[in-house]
């Protein structure tokens, strides 16, 4: 890394009712980065948070300059969060990170250097603490871009490093978070680079997923074939 100048990168994270985790992980994020010589920001968006989580992410803020923070006046669902840390990211390449603790902040150090060739690194989980159905349904949506578009997407709804141009580049049709697999597909139509960089995560210190619920899965479903017409009507996909 010393001999290859490391790109910038804005490093976000979103939040929800996480305070039992926030503080240490934005002071670890702080450390780490601030000790890197990467030219890098710190964004942190609250979701709406009723624990208290607020007043930690602020009370950071105050004590670190290269943190900024979005507030979100109510909950407003991960994948709006998602979508309002990569509009407010201004360097090179963006990392969202979650604030659970399931992946340390400091497999950013080891996936930059991926980027010589890539565009995309997905740090994507060795094993998933996931029950049976939560395995089926992860495995489904992991199947069916390769079936339908003809791109792999390795783990789509893992942490990654992307190029910001990406995120600009391609307007999503998607509602639901299978935004994070359409653009990973409509990126790797485009001939963007996409790889794959396993790590072993944690299990989730804080908060909890609801992307198993009903609705939210059969909104997904949903999502997967209307990116699949605006694909095939538009032809090329990449616009």
């Amino acid at each position: 890394m010393t001999d290859v100048k490391m790109p910038s990168v804005s490093v976000g994270f979103p939040v929800y009712n996480e305070k039992q985790t926030v503080g240490e992980v934005l002071h670890e994020a702080h450390e780490l980065l601030a000790n890197s010589g990467i030219d890098y920001e710190i964004l942190v968006c609250d979701d709406g948070s009723t624990d208290g989580s607020r007043n930690i992410i602020e009370n950071m803020a105050g004590r670190f300059r290269d943190l900024r923070v979005i507030n979100h006046p109510h909950n407003l669902g991960i994948r709006a969060t998602f979508e309002h840390l990569y509009k407010e990211a201004r360097k090179e390449f963006v990392f969202v990170n979650s604030t659970d603790r399931q992946w340390d902040t400091s497999v950013l150090l080891e996936m930059l250097p991926l980027l010589r060739n890539a565009d995309v690194v997905i740090a994507s989980r060795k094993q998933k603490p996931y029950r049976l159905f939560r395995r089926l349904v992860s495995w489904v949506f992991n199947l069916l871009p390769r079936l339908l578009f003809n791109v792999r997407t390795f783990d789509a709804g893992a942490v990654k490093l992307m190029k910001r141009e990406i995120i600009e580049r391609f307007p999503l049709v998607s509602k639901t978070p299978f935004s994070e697999a359409e653009r990973l597909i409509r990126a790797a139509r485009a001939g963007y680079r996409i790889v794959e960089y396993p790590v072993r995560v944690s299990p989730r210190a804080s908060g909890r997923s609801h992307a198993i619920k009903l609705n939210v899965l059969l909104s997904a479903l949903a999502d997967v074939f209307r990116v699949w017409r605006y694909v095939h009507f538009d032809r090329s996909g990449n616009a």
